[in-house]
Order: C-alpha cells, then structure tokens, then sequence
C-alpha cells in the first residue's frame, strides 16, 4: 500500500526560500509588523515557495498565538457616530495590514457596561486592547477603568488609549484646546463677533478641552461669551438640538452658535430650521471633528478636521510595535477650517 502524501510543511517552505522557519512564519502569518514583516524580497521569496509547494496557512493554527488570540479588542461609545466609525475603519485598516483582526465592542457611554466589557475581555486574551472612549473627570470611574486595564496588561494585553486620559498608557491625542483656540481665532478674525458654545458633558476631558480652547481664542480677540451661553449637553445630534431649547431668548444676539461636535451641530441646524432660521443665515453653525458629508451640503461650513482615520494606525503601531511605555504619547495635530477654507499643513 502506497504512504499518503505528506503535505508540504512551514519547514519545507523555508527550506526552499532559503531562510529560517521564523523567517518564513513571519513573512506568511505576520509579526508584530504584519504583512511589512521582513524585507519585500524576504516575503516574495517566502511566498513563491510557499505556491510552489502548495503551502497554505492555516487559519485555525493562527488564530491562537502563543496562547493569545490573534486579535485586537477595540472599544468606543457607539458605532453608530461619525468618530467612532471612522476609527473603527483606521483601526481596521491598520489591523489587516498587521494580520490580525479587531474586536469592536460598544459602552454606549454607559459607565457600568464600560466596566463589564472590561471584565469580559479578560477571558479572551486579546493581543492589545484600544480603548476611545469618553475620558472623565470622575475619578471613581477613571479608578475602576484603569484597575479593569492593569488587570488586561497583567494578562498580557497591550493597552492604548485614544484621548487625554489619566489613566497611565500609551495614548493617541490630539491637542483639541489649541486646535478649538484655532477656530475660534479664525472666525473671530473673520467678524463674528456674538457666539454661544454647546458642547458634550461639563466633566468630560474633551468637551471641557474643546470649550476653553474656543473661549480662549476668542478672549484674545477681546469676544468674551457670557457664561449663559455655554450649554452642555451630549456628544450627538439630539444633544446639539435640545441645547437650543436653551438659547432661544438669544437667538436674535448671535452671530455664531459653535457646536463643539459636527454632530451636534448637524442637530442645531436641524432645530433652527424647524423654527423657520436657515443656516447659514443670521446665524452661523459650526462643528468639529469634520464629517465630509457637511462640507458637501454646506460649503462654507467652519469645522476642525481631527484626523480620526489616523488614530487607528497610530495606536495600532502604539499596541504592537511601541514597546508598551506608559508614557509614550503620539500627539497627532488638528487642522482648522474656517468658511471652507483649510489651514495649511
């Protein structure tokens, strides 16, 4: 009776490419640098062989490495908003070109199924958690998230967070006070002179960023915004539209209602329409974050431009290629956009 064949083996592989089996391994499966794993010569040579002789991976073995999943877990408020998706799709991207895939998880800014996410990932052994959810000035809740986190690095995760925080990882940011100061700036230069602010919750780290940032900027221009005039609210098209219901004695004083979110100035909009004002008119909206779809409807629309996309491959290198110091910071920079009009690079 004839022996089966034996399949070909990683062995085999780099046996005929020429190099050592971790060598070909990583070139096929993905190190900590994924598909950029070696030299592009190293991983043609790699491949070809593993054509050659039939060589497939298997994607039961690479699931598990080391006996870590081969996956990132990745954390936000809800899919369903204009940031969180567009990290989503950074992470994702940044993700596949390392060979590994991600695990979104949502709090839907609950701070207790923060915390039972948290728990939960504990028994999935994820290579690296990216956590961008709403940091707070509540320092029970920062407490009990940072403990949840120690407890994934301790299980060996690899832990960064998107956002101020004082939680003590690696963090991805932007510095979202002077790039608000920026706007504020420039639409200050540009003549307004009559503003409201409303923006996310008084005790979360960015919100309270945003606004001082914008109350700074104008202050510098000799504009100072009356303390009744700076309404706080959720991050979310309902919250920009509810904050109005608190500015309608001032409607006929404002040049300007800045909306410390593109999302919540999407639901100013929508308010102030459905009380008969168009904007842009006697009264100018503008966001933050830049979500295209409102550059396209409204040209002249004045935005900062928080490169969002950008935050997925910056944590992604954060978590599997930055060695993990609790005081690395990649400082990403925002960019303003006054009337339409970018700020240069």
């Amino acid at each position: 009776m004839q022996n089966p064949v034996k399949p070909p083996t990683l062995t085999d592989v780099a046996r005929l490419a020429g190099v050592s089996v971790p060598a070909a391994s990583r070139a096929l499966n993905g190190g900590v640098r994924g598909k950029q794993s070696g030299s592009p010569e190293l991983r043609k040579r790699v491949e070809d062989a593993a054509r050659a002789l039939g060589y497939s991976v298997s994607p039961a073995a690479q699931t598990i490495k080391g006996g870590r999943a081969r996956t990132v877990a990745f954390i936000v408020n809800d899919i369903e908003d204009f940031g969180s998706a567009t990290m989503i799709a950074g992470v994702m991207h940044a993700a596949e070109k390392r060979g590994v895939s991600v695990a979104v998880r949502t709090t839907r800014d609950d701070p207790l199924r923060e915390l039972e996410l948290l728990t939960q990932l504990a028994g999935e052994r994820h290579r690296a958690v990216v956590i961008a959810t709403s940091r707070t000035l509540d320092r029970h809740r920062e407490a009990a998230v940072a403990d949840q986190l120690r407890t994934l690095q301790a299980q060996g995760a690899n832990i960064v967070v998107i956002g101020d925080n004082a939680l003590g990882f690696p963090t991805v940011t932007v510095d979202n006070h002077d790039a608000a100061e920026r706007l504020a700036s420039g639409l200050a230069d540009a003549g307004r002179r009559r503003f409201a602010i409303v923006s996310g919750p008084d005790d979360e780290i960015t919100s309270r960023d945003r606004v001082a940032g914008f109350v700074a900027g104008l202050a510098a221009r000799g504009v100072v915004v009356p303390e009744a005039r700076v309404i706080h609210g959720s991050f979310s098209r309902d919250g920009g539209y509810r904050a109005v219901d608190h500015l309608v004695d001032d409607l006929d004083d404002l040049d300007v209602i800045a909306a410390m979110s593109d999302a919540m100035a999407v639901g100013v909009i929508a308010h102030l329409r459905a009380r008969g004002i168009d904007t842009p008119g006697p009264i100018e909206v503008t966001g933050f974050d830049h979500v295209p779809l409102l550059g396209d409807v409204l040209p002249r629309f004045s935005t900062v431009e928080v490169p969002l996309e950008e935050f997925g491959e910056a944590a992604l290198a954060l978590a599997l290629e930055g060695g993990g110091a609790t005081d690395s910071v990649v400082a990403l920079r925002a960019r303003t956009i006054v009337h339409g009009v970018s700020e240069p690079e």
